[in-house]
């Protein structure tokens, strides 16, 4: 099947789930910013009603904690849906800029960035929707098939998960469709590195045989241009992708954060099951395994997908470095490119200049979570402490 097929198959589901910008005018425009309208007005009802619901004894801190992720959904399908209605022409604008990058390809490099791009949007595809599917199912089994209770549970839990999720692909398929455009760049550089050199076998006539056969290869300038024009490209690739972080930047803050914190309240919860085990509730902490993967899920890939453009960067930087230099033009533009990239690489990709996009940073994560979590334990034992106070007081021996 065409690569385009799975593409517009993934834009159709982000159209219907009112996260994405309809691609026609008129009627059926108004008609999906109304639907979108109404899916984000049914999202935030449905999480205030839960909120008021909410009346289980447990300390105020906690059930803050617990209580920010329906505020936290609130705001990013809020993020998304204004990105939907309003930001049509800049959503449009990006996506022509990245197919003009790509016209730019030779045909048969052309059709192998559309072949993977599309085997890696049914990839993810059919891996959210069946991650998002078993939740689903879960959500069911654990309400024991009550239609009312499940509907309701979903409708705040399920639907604003997979719309979000959704969003993170909005942004991550494009990084990658760039990704895919650098990578090609390099193995066309390493392509050149391999013509520079003469064949296996060949007798050096002198030390300089290596260079006056890369000057053959690069006669009229070939090699020069070729690199010229990669370097005019990477910096378009460098535009588009802050544009493209410029626009979705609030929306991973605000996904990064939420996840952060149901991390932590997850978390919290499943080691209260392990200290006391009831084993009724066994699919309830299968659920919350599910969402801690989700969310834990979702901070990785935000990080790492912008780290594949750096480390691309980098390898683009090695095999400039390899090439044969043979003439003063070749090595200007070579040292240009290499500047170029260097500058770069040194600009770390930040989300509204919060949040730095690199798996490195999972470190801080990982040390917010740990404190989060450690804070909560320390107020439950406090609690159970006091409780135990309440309940013995009389058999207290004082000193």
């Amino acid at each position: 099947m065409d690569s385009s097929y799975w593409e517009n198959l993934l834009l159709t589901i982000n159209r219907f789930f009112g996260v994405y910008p309809s691609g026609k005018r008129g009627v059926l425009r108004w008609s999906h910013s109304l639907w979108s309208l109404f899916l984000l007005l049914y999202i935030w009802i449905s999480s205030i009603v839960k909120c008021q619901e909410f009346t289980t004894e447990i300390p105020t801190i906690e059930k803050l904690l617990y209580l920010m992720e329906f505020p936290g959904n609130m705001t990013t399908i809020a993020v998304l849906v204004y990105y939907a209605i309003l930001n049509r022409p800049l959503a449009h604008g990006v996506e022509f800029q990245i197919n003009c990058i790509i016209s730019g390809l030779k045909g048969k490099a052309k059709r192998q960035v559309y072949k993977r791009q599309g085997q890696r949007t049914l990839h993810l595809m059919v891996t959210t929707t069946a991650f998002h599917g078993l939740c689903v199912l879960v959500d069911v089994v654990n309400y024991k098939f009550e239609f009312s209770t499940t509907w309701s549970s979903n409708s705040v839990y399920n639907l604003p998960a997979i719309m979000m999720s959704l969003g993170v692909l909005q942004y991550a398929l494009p990084v990658h469709f760039l990704w895919l455009v650098l990578d090609q760049m390099r193995m066309c550089l390493k392509e050149l590195k391999l013509l520079q050199r003469p064949p296996q076998g060949t007798t050096k006539l002198d030390a300089r045989y290596e260079s006056a056969f890369a000057a053959l290869v690069d006669a009229g300038g070939g090699s020069a241009l070729m690199i010229e024009e990669m370097r005019s490209a990477c910096n378009l690739i460098e535009l588009v992708h802050n544009k493209y972080l410029s626009r979705f930047g609030p929306f991973l803050v605000l996904n990064l954060v939420n996840s952060l914190i149901s991390i932590c309240v997850e978390f919290y919860l499943i080691f209260n099951f392990f200290e006391t085990p009831l084993w009724e509730e066994t699919v309830l902490m299968v659920y919350r395994l599910l969402w801690m993967a989700m969310h834990g899920g979702r901070i990785w890939f935000i990080l790492a997908v912008n780290e594949q453009i750096l480390e691309q960067k980098c390898n683009l930087c090695q095999v400039l470095n390899e090439l044969e230099v043979c003439s003063a033009r070749l090595e200007r533009t070579i040292n240009r490119f290499l500047l170029q990239l260097q500058r770069s690489i040194d600009q770390p990709l930040e989300a509204c200049g919060i949040v730095a996009l690199d798996t490195r940073s999972l470190g801080g994560f990982i040390g917010v979570l740990m404190a989060i979590v450690i804070f909560l334990i320390q107020i439950g034992l406090g609690n159970k402490s006091l409780m135990g106070v309440a309940l013995n007081r009389s058999n207290w021996v004082y000193v």
